[in-house]
């Protein structure tokens, strides 16, 4: 299956509304944000910053053929920081590494653009396979977890310079 990654554009705004409301419906236990209260929302968060294009944010996106299939959004957080936020692959597309790949693109866009020295996540414990996922990519469990709420734990990831 050929797969292609790349930052969403302006053109791709529908196809993440799409995607993102659907990772929240059909995967409620995995995301903070809950479908009936986005839903409702007339432009999503993301989908601003997609049509503004703010560098500090992007969202990257898998496409089989024009279809998006998977994202993963970086934000800046702070000079030294960025995290990964949204990660989703759709469930028929699941287990060809297309979370791992947009990962690494997202390893790479905070190291080259954003030239942070950690980039960090975080996910619900019970939410194993994306665990998984992220210690594959590098990401390591963080001991102090502080600043997290609802029972998330944090993963981070050290860019080496």
């Amino acid at each position: 299956m050929d797969i292609k990654y790349r930052t969403l554009i302006p053109e791709d705004r529908l196809q993440y509304r799409h995607v993102r409301l659907e990772s929240l419906k059909l995967h409620p236990e995995c995301f903070g944000a809950k479908y009936l209260e986005q839903i409702n929302i007339q432009t999503l968060y993301f989908e601003r910053l997609i049509h503004d294009g703010y560098e500090g944010n992007v969202m990257l996106g898998a496409f089989h053929s024009h279809k998006l299939v998977g994202l993963c959004g970086v934000t800046e957080v702070s000079r030294d920081v960025a995290e990964i936020i949204q990660m989703y692959v759709e469930s028929g597309y699941r287990g060809q590494s297309i979370g791992v790949n947009l990962l690494s693109l997202a390893k790479q866009y905070a190291s080259t653009e954003l030239n942070v020295a950690t980039l960090k996540l975080a996910v619900y414990p019970e939410n194993q396979s994306a665990i998984r996922s992220y210690e594959k990519s590098g990401f390591k469990m963080q001991e102090s977890a502080a600043d997290l709420t609802d029972g998330e734990l944090c993963m981070v990831f050290e860019i080496g310079r």
